[in-house]
């Protein structure tokens, strides 16, 4: 082999030796983020279920419930909070709105109290653009760019983080995803009914529509809801015919299953079977809400293939699952075998040469 000849393997394999280092260690690490500037919609159905009707002071059978979710990426926030604590993280407003109408929209008139949907929440989350984990951010001074919590419209009525608050604490384990390169180990995740993170563990893999999973559960026992504020309710309804009000308590239980892209971290489909029920001195009386509530099927296509939603692209983590497993393992592997196979090429015939010469 000429000097010429050996000098370009040797250039070729540390060419292809310094590919696999930086689509590894650059590259990968670089596209391993989840997106500032992320829109999602989800939407979610429960037919069957039994909810209490406030309007007719009664339980509700065979309601059909229908739960829309919007999270849309606050990118101006999220540069500001990775900069302040330097560390990459993404900022989410997220909205979920539970009625038992399709395509609920909210009254222009805020005191149409009556047209209220169901159930709503809202919350500001700021997470590790990286592992999907809550980090904690509470600015003072009037800065509106910290985590939140609230069941109104109203800014006024949105619960910051407070140690002491058995309301809110602040966001804490997993919320909206799970980490790049998820594992098959048992995780933290959040709550928003509670308002706290309880382990959610690996059960199994499995295939939606041809898409790799991993299937997680949740189990959340029975447990009182905490309150801003008393609830009251006509004696009556609880049995007690002494009182005309009395205050009752909210008690909620959930077994959550979520099926995860493992490569994104990405929540593919989430399934809830809720109770929640309305106690009276230590003894359920009412069901508040019982239903098996899960993503619709357009919702996990839409997650699985991609669509487009009001001119945006939303979900296709197949596609996305399979470029990023290519720059993260394929493209190092590929080129790192090459480059050594080069290299070894080099090394062999000039050990070659050196023996045909003695």
């Amino acid at each position: 082999m000429g000097t010429r000849s050996r000098a370009v393997l040797i250039g070729l394999g540390v060419f292809f030796v310094g590919v696999a280092a930086l689509a590894r260690f650059y590259a990968y690490p670089t596209l391993a983020v989840a997106p500032a500037g992320q829109i999602a919609h989800t939407v979610s159905a429960g037919p069957d279920a039994t909810i209490f009707s406030v309007a007719d002071l009664k339980e509700k059978k065979g309601v059909e419930l229908e739960a829309r979710r919007t999270v849309r990426g606050d990118v101006a926030a999220a540069e500001k909070i990775s900069k302040a604590l330097n560390r990459k993280v993404v900022v989410f407003d997220t909205a979920v709105v539970t009625d038992d109408s399709k395509n609920y929209k909210f009254p222009d008139d805020a005191s149409l109290t009556g047209l209220m949907p169901l159930s709503f929440v809202q919350e500001r989350v700021v997470l590790d653009a990286r592992t999907g984990e809550a980090v904690r951010w509470n600015p003072s001074g009037g800065d509106d760019s910290g985590e939140y919590i609230s069941t109104t419209l109203e800014k006024a009525d949105r619960l910051k983080p407070d140690p002491k608050s058995p309301l809110f604490k602040g966001h804490d384990g997993l919320v909206l995803k799970f980490p790049f390169g998820t594992e098959k180990k048992t995780y933290s995740f959040w709550d928003t009914t509670l308002r706290k993170a309880f382990p959610i563990q690996y059960k199994n893999e499995t295939t939606l529509d041809g898409l790799k999973v991993y299937v997680f559960e949740q189990e959340i026992p029975k447990q009182e809801v905490p309150l801003a504020k008393p609830l009251l309710v006509p004696g009556s309804l609880v049995d007690d015919f002494s009182e005309d009000s009395v205050a009752v308590q909210r008690t909620y239980k959930n077994t959550r299953t979520l099926w995860i892209e493992p490569i994104t971290g990405a929540i593919i489909k989430g399934e809830e079977k809720q109770l929640a029920t309305i106690a009276y001195d230590g003894e359920d009386k009412l069901t508040a809400t019982q239903v098996t509530i899960a993503y619709d099927d357009a919702t996990v296509k839409k997650n699985v293939k991609g669509a487009t939603e009001n001119g945006v692209d939303e979900g296709g983590y197949q596609s996305k699952a399979a470029q990023l497993h290519l720059i993260g393992f394929w493209v190092p592997l590929l080129s790192l075998i090459l480059g050594l196979l080069l290299l070894g090429a080099v090394g062999f015939l000039q050990t070659r040469r050196r023996t045909e010469a003695d």
